[in-house]
C-alpha cells in the first residue's frame, strides 16, 4: 500500500507539479490553504505532510506551530521552500520538522529525500518512547528537543485525557509529567491515570523542579534503565 502524503501550498501550479512528480510512488492529497488545514485537522489523514513556508493568511511556520499545539497523529512534517536559507532551515528543524526540501529539486532527488525521511522516521519508532504531558507548550517543545537529541523517540500531549488515549493505543516506555496541569499535582495526575488504565503503576518521571537538560536526562534515563 502506498504511503499517503498531504501537500499544503497556495500555489496551484506547484501543487500540480509536485503531485505529478510523486503520484507514481505515493498517494497524494492536495490543500491550497494552510488555515483551512488548521481548521479541519481531524479531517486530514496522511503519513507525511509537505508544507509550504510562504503562504497568505497563515504561513507554513504558523500552520506547523498550530498543528503541533493540537492533538495530532505522529507523522513527519517536511517544509517546502523556493530558496535554501540556512537560517530558515535551522529554525524549522529546531521547531521539530522532519526535513526541508527545495521545490525546484529534480524529481529523482525529491523522491530519494522523501523515501529517506520515511526510513529515518521508521527508525525513530524503534527507539525508547517517552510521552510528555505538560501545559506549557514552550517547555514541552524544549524537553522534546532535549530528549530527541539524546536519541529518544518523543511524543507529547496537553491533557490527562489525551495521555490516557495514547497510553491505551501505543507502546510508551515512560511518561514525563513536566509540571502540574490545571493546578493538579504530578502525583495526583499519575494516580488518576493509573486508575483509568486499571494498573497499579507504570514508569513515570516528574519534572516540576527548575528545568535543566542534565536533570531531565538523568531522571528519564533512570526510569527506562538507560
Amino acid at each position: 500500500m502506498k504511503k499517503k502524503i498531504l501537500i499544503i501550498d497556495d500555489d496551484i501550479m506547484m501543487l500540480r507539479t509536485l503531485k505529478k512528480h510523486l503520484e507514481t510512488d505515493f498517494e497524494i492529497r492536495l490543500e491550497n490553504a494552510g488555515y483551512r488545514f488548521v481548521e479541519h485537522i481531524e479531517d486530514y489523514h496522511a503519513d507525511m505532510i509537505l508544507l509550504d513556508i510562504e503562504m497568505p493568511v497563515m504561513n507554513g511556520m504558523e500552520v506547523f506551530d498550530s498543528f503541533m499545539s493540537h492533538p495530532h497523529p505522529d507523522i513527519p512534517v517536511v517544509f517546502l521552500s523556493d530558496t535554501s536559507n540556512p537560517q530558515i532551515v535551522r529554525e524549522v528543524m529546531e521547531m521539530g520538522a522532519s526535513g526541508y526540501i527545495l521545490k525546484n529539486a529534480p524529481r529523482s532527488e525529491l523522491l530519494q529525500k522523501l523515501k529517506q525521511i520515511f526510513v529515518e522516521y521508521a527508525g525513530q519508532h524503534e527507539k525508547t518512547h517517552i510521552l510528555i504531558l505538560g501545559s506549557d507548550a514552550t517547555l514541552v517543545r524544549i524537553a522534546k528537543l532535549d530528549l530527541e537529541a539524546a536519541d529518544y523517540r518523543v511524543s507529547y500531549v496537553f491533557s490527562v485525557t489525551e495521555t490516557i488515549d495514547i497510553l491505551r493505543q501505543e507502546a510508551v516506555d515512560a511518561l514525563l509529567i513536566l509540571e502540574p496541569v490545571l493546578d493538579v499535582s504530578e502525583h495526583e495526575i499519575y494516580e488518576t491515570i493509573c486508575r483509568k488504565l486499571d494498573v497499579r503503576s507504570f514508569p513515570a518521571v516528574y519534572g516540576a523542579e527548575s528545568y535543566t537538560k542534565e536533570l531531565l536526562l538523568d531522571k528519564v534515563g533512570k526510569a527506562v534503565d538507560r
